[in-house]
């Protein structure tokens, strides 16, 4: 235990675990998500960098596995975070990014598509135990197809995420 470890003079290692004053003004921190995505299960794996404690910037990548098609998710937002000293702290998130859908298509080979997107979301992290965060969130996307209409599919994702 690094708790143990001491100095060259002879006196313990300072080594605070990180803790809630930790969560409230943290940096970095990376997670993984699983949910649905307008009816097909998707995986998402996400890091974002925080400006302050209220706003930061995201990557996100979502892998989509449904009946009829696949497909991928590859978008970047911003976060803000209304309470930062809460350890449940409510977020709205708002972005844009690329989706590309690859038909299960046997008899007739339909094209893959790939398409821009923008979305809106809230969502909530839990502060768990030392670095671990409970995270939940609600999305809605407008995807811009080349065709007449756009389509709009929400998402939902529970995960676990990590600060450092």
């Amino acid at each position: 235990r690094l708790a143990a470890t001491f100095t060259p003079q002879g006196r313990p290692m300072p080594a605070a675990a990180p803790g809630r004053d930790e969560f409230e003004e943290h940096r970095r921190e990376a997670g993984l998500l699983a949910g649905d995505f307008e009816g097909a299960n998707v995986i998402s794996g996400y890091a974002s960098y925080a400006f302050n404690p209220q706003l930061a910037a995201e990557l996100r990548f979502s892998q989509l596995l449904g009946n009829a098609s696949d497909g991928q998710l590859l978008a970047a937002g911003l976060t803000h975070v209304f309470r930062p000293d809460w350890r449940v702290q409510p977020f709205v998130s708002i972005g844009a990014g690329m989706i590309r859908i690859q038909p299960k298509a046997t008899l007739v080979q339909a094209p893959d598509r790939s398409d821009e997107l923008a979305f809106v979301g809230a969502g909530v992290k839990v502060y768990l135990s030392r670095q671990f965060i409970f995270r939940a969130e609600y999305n809605k996307y407008v995807v811009f197809t080349d065709r007449d209409e756009n389509e709009e599919p929400t998402e939902w994702k529970l995960g676990f995420a990590f600060f450092f």
